[in-house]
Protein backbone atom coordinates (compact mmCIF):
# COMPACT_ATOMS: atom_id res chain seq x y z
CA UNK A 1 0.00 0.00 0.00
CA UNK A 2 2.88 2.44 0.52
CA UNK A 3 4.77 1.85 -2.55
CA UNK A 4 1.27 3.00 -4.42
CA UNK A 5 0.66 5.60 -2.04
CA UNK A 6 4.67 6.71 -3.00
CA UNK A 7 4.06 6.26 -6.97
CA UNK A 8 0.71 8.33 -6.46
CA UNK A 9 2.39 11.37 -4.63
CA UNK A 10 5.39 11.74 -7.22
CA UNK A 11 2.64 11.33 -10.16
CA UNK A 12 0.56 14.07 -8.25
CA UNK A 13 3.54 16.42 -9.15
CA UNK A 14 2.95 15.47 -13.06
CA UNK A 15 -0.65 15.97 -12.86
CA UNK A 16 -0.13 19.53 -11.72
CA UNK A 17 2.10 20.41 -14.08
CA UNK A 18 -0.30 18.71 -17.06
CA UNK A 19 -3.58 20.39 -15.76
CA UNK A 20 -1.41 23.91 -15.21
CA UNK A 21 0.10 23.43 -18.85
CA UNK A 22 -4.02 22.23 -20.14
CA UNK A 23 -5.26 25.76 -18.16
CA UNK A 24 -2.74 28.17 -19.39
CA UNK A 25 -3.40 26.82 -23.03
CA UNK A 26 -6.88 27.16 -22.31
CA UNK A 27 -7.14 30.69 -21.23
CA UNK A 28 -4.87 31.96 -23.67
CA UNK A 29 -6.83 30.62 -26.62
CA UNK A 30 -10.24 31.62 -24.88
CA UNK A 31 -8.56 35.50 -24.65
CA UNK A 32 -6.88 35.43 -27.78
CA UNK A 33 -10.27 34.04 -29.37
CA UNK A 34 -12.36 36.91 -27.73
CA UNK A 35 -10.42 39.54 -28.47
CA UNK A 36 -9.98 38.76 -32.03
CA UNK A 37 -14.05 38.38 -32.07
CA UNK A 38 -14.77 42.33 -30.75
CA UNK A 39 -11.64 43.21 -33.07
CA UNK A 40 -13.48 41.49 -35.91
CA UNK A 41 -17.04 43.14 -34.53
CA UNK A 42 -15.88 46.37 -34.31
CA UNK A 43 -14.26 46.91 -37.73
CA UNK A 44 -17.76 45.40 -39.53
CA UNK A 45 -20.23 47.43 -36.90
CA UNK A 46 -22.64 49.95 -38.05
CA UNK A 47 -23.63 52.14 -35.13
CA UNK A 48 -26.21 54.60 -34.62
CA UNK A 49 -26.31 56.74 -31.77
CA UNK A 50 -29.56 56.81 -29.73
CA UNK A 51 -30.64 59.17 -26.77
CA UNK A 52 -31.81 56.98 -23.33
CA UNK A 53 -32.95 58.57 -20.38
CA UNK A 54 -29.47 56.95 -18.93
CA UNK A 55 -27.02 58.88 -21.55
CA UNK A 56 -26.19 57.81 -24.94
CA UNK A 57 -26.59 54.18 -26.28
CA UNK A 58 -25.34 52.54 -29.12
CA UNK A 59 -27.38 50.36 -31.05
CA UNK A 60 -27.21 48.24 -33.55
CA UNK A 61 -28.91 48.84 -36.93
CA UNK A 62 -31.27 45.76 -37.54
CA UNK A 63 -29.72 44.95 -40.70
CA UNK A 64 -26.69 43.29 -39.23
CA UNK A 65 -29.03 41.15 -36.77
CA UNK A 66 -27.67 38.08 -39.17
CA UNK A 67 -24.47 39.36 -38.42
CA UNK A 68 -24.76 39.23 -35.11
CA UNK A 69 -26.30 36.03 -34.66
CA UNK A 70 -22.77 34.56 -36.13
CA UNK A 71 -20.68 36.43 -33.83
CA UNK A 72 -23.15 35.18 -31.31
CA UNK A 73 -22.89 31.53 -32.28
CA UNK A 74 -18.73 31.58 -32.09
CA UNK A 75 -19.07 33.60 -29.09
CA UNK A 76 -21.21 31.12 -27.60
CA UNK A 77 -18.65 28.14 -28.55
CA UNK A 78 -15.85 30.20 -27.08
CA UNK A 79 -17.69 30.39 -23.99
CA UNK A 80 -18.55 26.96 -23.48
CA UNK A 81 -14.81 25.95 -23.71
CA UNK A 82 -14.09 28.76 -21.13
CA UNK A 83 -16.77 27.52 -18.67
CA UNK A 84 -14.60 23.72 -19.39
CA UNK A 85 -11.66 25.43 -18.54
CA UNK A 86 -12.58 27.08 -15.86
CA UNK A 87 -13.77 23.94 -14.08
CA UNK A 88 -10.41 22.49 -13.86
CA UNK A 89 -9.26 25.43 -11.53
CA UNK A 90 -10.54 23.58 -8.62
CA UNK A 91 -8.73 20.24 -9.55
CA UNK A 92 -5.44 21.77 -8.02
CA UNK A 93 -6.09 21.51 -4.80
CA UNK A 94 -8.26 18.34 -4.90
CA UNK A 95 -4.74 17.20 -6.59
CA UNK A 96 -3.13 19.07 -3.64
CA UNK A 97 -5.05 17.13 -0.91
CA UNK A 98 -4.39 13.64 -2.69
CA UNK A 99 -1.08 14.40 -3.18
CA UNK A 100 -0.56 15.03 1.26
CA UNK A 101 -3.07 12.05 1.12
CA UNK A 102 -0.10 9.92 -0.49
CA UNK A 103 2.35 11.11 1.30
CA UNK A 104 0.62 10.58 4.59
CA UNK A 105 -0.25 7.16 3.59
CA UNK A 106 3.96 6.42 2.93
CA UNK A 107 4.42 7.19 6.64
CA UNK A 108 2.79 4.28 7.85
CA UNK A 109 5.69 2.23 6.49
CA UNK A 110 9.00 2.84 8.14
CA UNK A 111 10.64 5.37 9.85
CA UNK A 112 13.58 6.54 7.67
CA UNK A 113 10.79 6.89 4.82
CA UNK A 114 8.42 9.67 7.26
CA UNK A 115 10.57 12.42 6.16
CA UNK A 116 10.44 11.75 2.20
CA UNK A 117 6.89 11.18 2.52
CA UNK A 118 6.21 13.86 4.90
CA UNK A 119 7.88 16.52 2.07
CA UNK A 120 5.88 15.16 -0.78
CA UNK A 121 2.56 15.75 0.92
CA UNK A 122 3.67 19.53 1.63
CA UNK A 123 4.78 20.36 -1.64
CA UNK A 124 2.48 18.08 -3.32
CA UNK A 125 -0.27 20.36 -1.50
CA UNK A 126 1.93 23.48 -1.85
CA UNK A 127 1.76 23.01 -5.18
CA UNK A 128 -1.77 22.48 -5.77
CA UNK A 129 -2.62 25.67 -3.51
CA UNK A 130 -0.11 27.76 -5.91
CA UNK A 131 -1.38 26.66 -9.34
CA UNK A 132 -5.00 27.29 -8.12
CA UNK A 133 -4.57 30.61 -6.54
CA UNK A 134 -2.44 31.89 -9.72
CA UNK A 135 -5.10 30.79 -12.28
CA UNK A 136 -8.41 31.61 -10.21
CA UNK A 137 -6.40 35.44 -10.27
CA UNK A 138 -5.56 34.83 -13.85
CA UNK A 139 -9.09 34.20 -14.58
CA UNK A 140 -10.88 36.49 -12.27
CA UNK A 141 -8.40 39.39 -13.86
CA UNK A 142 -8.06 38.92 -17.07
CA UNK A 143 -10.33 35.90 -18.78
CA UNK A 144 -13.50 36.44 -17.12
CA UNK A 145 -13.68 40.35 -17.27
CA UNK A 146 -13.23 39.73 -21.42
CA UNK A 147 -16.23 36.70 -21.28
CA UNK A 148 -18.36 39.07 -19.22
CA UNK A 149 -17.77 42.09 -21.56
CA UNK A 150 -18.89 39.90 -24.49
CA UNK A 151 -21.57 38.72 -22.47
CA UNK A 152 -22.85 42.43 -21.66
CA UNK A 153 -22.20 43.73 -25.64
CA UNK A 154 -24.85 40.71 -26.59
CA UNK A 155 -27.37 41.34 -23.90
CA UNK A 156 -27.58 45.00 -24.93
CA UNK A 157 -27.63 44.35 -28.57
CA UNK A 158 -30.58 41.88 -28.26
CA UNK A 159 -32.37 43.73 -26.03
CA UNK A 160 -31.71 46.76 -28.99
CA UNK A 161 -32.78 44.64 -31.24
CA UNK A 162 -36.38 43.44 -29.36
CA UNK A 163 -36.98 47.56 -28.45
CA UNK A 164 -37.10 48.17 -32.18
CA UNK A 165 -38.80 44.80 -33.24
CA UNK A 166 -41.48 45.91 -30.92
CA UNK A 167 -41.50 49.30 -31.86
CA UNK A 168 -41.28 48.26 -35.58
CA UNK A 169 -45.00 46.28 -34.92
CA UNK A 170 -46.73 48.75 -32.80
CA UNK A 171 -45.56 51.21 -35.76
CA UNK A 172 -47.10 48.79 -38.38
CA UNK A 173 -50.67 47.77 -36.15
CA UNK A 174 -51.14 51.72 -35.93
CA UNK A 175 -50.62 52.14 -39.39
CA UNK A 176 -52.77 49.62 -40.39
CA UNK A 177 -56.32 51.08 -38.53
Amino acid sequence: MEAIASIIGRGTYVFIGVVSVLTALGFAYVFREIRALDNEMKSGRKVKKDYTPGGIKKIIDPETWGEVLEYLERFNKIEIRYASIEQLIPVFPLLGILGTVAGLIGQLGDVEQMRAAMATSMWTTFWGLMAAIAFKCIDAFVVSPTVNKMQLYFETYEQSYNMLRDKHFSENEMGSR
